[in-house]
């Protein structure tokens, strides 16, 4: 069993059961998704039925870039943005507070939400258009696996023991945080459970992994998410650009002044939790093909904030440790 846990006193809740990931049919073709749901996708398929099984919007994205011949944003960069935009999960916000009363409504999220964003992603991966030796353009499929997460809370006894000690009271800032969740993966890729599975069975275990809500974790919560490919359409003639994946880092708080995005969305607040670092494996000559981090500026202060988070975590996060065991990735 995974590097797990630490208890809250919550109600118990059960997860649902835990399937390991097959290799699916794209999503759109209900009837053939279903006859074939426990088979993988076998490599001799053909690149003209399943670039016809990819949604009419997939068609239309890959066209569209296929007919892009000069570009003013070079494909490192636009395979960059695509990346990060595609492993952003969003969800939709309660919030807490009265409208008519002076309180400001300031939105959460419970943490079951977050991970049922997940879910279609889980099951057949999160398609990423990427272009290829500068003129070969493809959707790219990733599977997201639950790489480490920490939950903190802030511990207003310690603040107000600390107060009481030094007579003087602890500024909001500096008022102690607590741990009371953590779960480090340290499974090979391929004998893991998709997010959602694994969220489900960690669960069983210990609730609060769904059950709290975003308005009472502190600044200090965060969760990594593992990107690991599955295949990409077309298949073209060889796999060899199949290899790279990706850690991503996101902070859970919505209480404090962090990094969220919201928009309004059917007249929904929806948010979305970019990540604000990068872990990068098997990229070089690939869909990321810098020869340094420097030549960009936001995968540099991507790959150099994921280093200084786990560097002063002071924990063994295997997924890090195993991207970065040729030395650092960022550059001065």
């Amino acid at each position: 069993m995974s590097n797990s846990t630490s208890k809250c006193s919550l109600p118990k809740k059960s997860g649902s059961n835990s399937n390991r990931f097959k290799f699916f049919i794209p999503r759109n073709n209900k009837n053939k998704q279903q006859q074939n749901a426990v088979e993988p996708i076998k490599q001799d398929v053909s690149q003209v039925d399943l670039y016809k099984s990819i949604s009419p919007v997939k068609q239309d994205v890959l066209q569209v870039v296929s007919k892009e011949s000069i570009s003013p944003i070079p494909v490192s960069v636009k395979n960059l943005n695509n990346i990060l935009s595609s492993f952003t999960p969003k969800l939709q916000t309660k919030s807490k507070g009265s409208k008519s009363s002076e309180s400001v409504e300031k939105p959460y999220f419970v943490l079951e939400n977050l991970w049922d964003s997940f879910k279609e992603w889980s099951a057949y991966g999160v398609d990423v258009p990427l272009t290829l030796n500068e003129d070969e353009h493809v959707i790219q499929y990733f599977v997201p696996y639950l790489s480490a997460i920490q939950l903190y809370v802030e511990d207003e006894g310690l603040a107000k023991k600390a107060s009481e000690e030094s007579g003087t009271s602890v500024p909001s800032n500096k008022t102690p945080h607590k741990l009371v969740y953590k779960y480090f993966e340290h499974v090979l890729p391929f004998a893991r459970l998709p997010l959602t599975d694994q969220v489900s069975t960690l669960a069983k275990e210990d609730p609060c992994i769904k059950n709290l809500k975003s308005s009472e974790l502190s600044s200090r919560s965060w969760f990594s998410v593992a990107w690991y490919p599955i295949y990409r359409i077309p298949l073209g003639p060889t796999m060899k650009n199949l290899s790279a994946s990706f850690l991503t880092y996101h902070k859970l708080s919505t209480d404090f002044k962090i990094k969220t995005q919201q928009e309004m969305h059917g007249g929904k607040l929806i948010m979305s939790l970019p990540s604000f670092g990068l872990t990068t494996n098997k990229v070089k000559g690939s869909i990321l093909p810098f020869p340094e981090a420097s030549e960009s500026r936001l995968l540099n202060s991507h790959l150099k904030a994921a280093a200084d988070w786990s560097k002063n975590l002071e924990v063994n996060h295997y997924d890090h440790n195993h991207f970065v065991k040729n030395g650092k990735q960022w550059v001065e």
